[in-house]
């Protein structure tokens, strides 16, 4: 029997079938920005969703038999906490429920950040207790997950996501939205000075937006910005990291979400324990593949 995964984030529309831990479909249409601009409204995205799903499912309908789909897991809002709510993850949530009824199969809900934690943990097993970072354009926090995989935020961003950093730094320098990909290409040595502000184990990062568009202004190199800015970032998470392994007493982080994928935060990170796991680059930006996965193992073992 086949589970189908559904989310449909700020940027991009994802539908994937996964038969045990083998995906057998996946379908991705990321949204269109305007060039220039810093993302998109919550109503223009919604439409574009709209427009999306209907397109991944016939397609998906010509490459599997949905009457194999026991199960339909939907991603419901941004985080799993009372309140948390963005618009577009309805545009999922009702095509789901539409499908569900069509089919007569089952509709389980999941935050975004979970879907993004379980695409971490399908590569590399499911083992409760540790610190979970969800890195991404909307959300920058860092996670205590217990065995039963519940969630406790105990650190985060006081102003800017990192994705919101990158993604403003980069239009201002003339890239394209999203700009991380093209960000990521970079590997001077050199780096400017930039100062951390950390609290426990929550940080300001808003600052640091002025310091390089003035860097910028002055020497115009968007390859020492973007290096100064990735390097930034990931020793910011290093000392993060460091008090919330103490605090948890877990020796094991997992890192997720679209921001994890850059070369230099992933090198940085990775020096600070040897039981740090990361999501592949493909399922780290994204994507549906982890609400898939929850709804054809994890559900099916409990």
């Amino acid at each position: 029997m086949l589970s189908l995964g559904i989310d449909t984030s700020c940027y991009t529309t994802s539908l994937v079938v996964m038969d045990g831990k083998n995906v057998v479909y996946e379908g991705r249409k990321l949204l269109t920005v305007k060039k220039g601009t810093v993302g998109l409204r919550q109503a223009d995205a919604f439409f574009q969703h709209v427009q999306n799903l209907p397109i991944l499912y016939k397609e998906m309908v010509y490459k599997i038999d949905v009457r194999e789909i026991d199960r339909i897991v939907v991603s419901d809002r941004p985080r799993p906490l009372e309140g948390s709510y963005m618009p577009v993850f309805t545009a999922g949530m009702r095509f789901a429920e539409v499908i569900g009824d069509t089919l007569d199969t089952q509709v389980l809900y999941l935050s975004h950040q979970e879907n993004h934690l379980y695409a971490t943990l399908l590569e590399h097993g499911v083992q409760g207790n540790f610190v979970g970072v969800h890195i991404s354009g909307g959300t920058s926090e860092i996670l205590a997950v217990d065995s039963d995989l519940s969630i406790s935020i105990i650190g985060e961003t006081l102003d800017l996501s990192f994705g919101k950093l990158i993604d403003r730094l980069g239009v201002y320098m003339g890239l394209d939205f999203p700009c991380g990909q093209a960000m990521d290409i970079y590997t001077s040595s050199e780096v400017y000075p930039l100062k951390m502000s950390i609290k426990d184990m929550s940080f300001n990062i808003s600052g640091i937006e002025n310091q390089l568009k003035a860097y910028y202004d002055k020497e115009g190199s968007i390859e020492k910005v973007s290096v100064t800015l990735f390097r930034y970032i990931g020793k910011l998470l290093c000392k993060v990291l460091k008090k919330a392994l103490d605090e948890t007493n877990y020796d094991r982080i997992i890192m997720s979400g679209g921001v994890s994928a850059n070369k230099l935060i992933r090198e940085e990170v990775s020096s600070l324990s040897d039981k740090v796991l990361f999501t592949s680059i493909e399922y780290s930006t994204d994507h549906a593949v982890g609400n898939a996965y929850y709804g054809n193992v994890v559900r099916s073992s409990n």
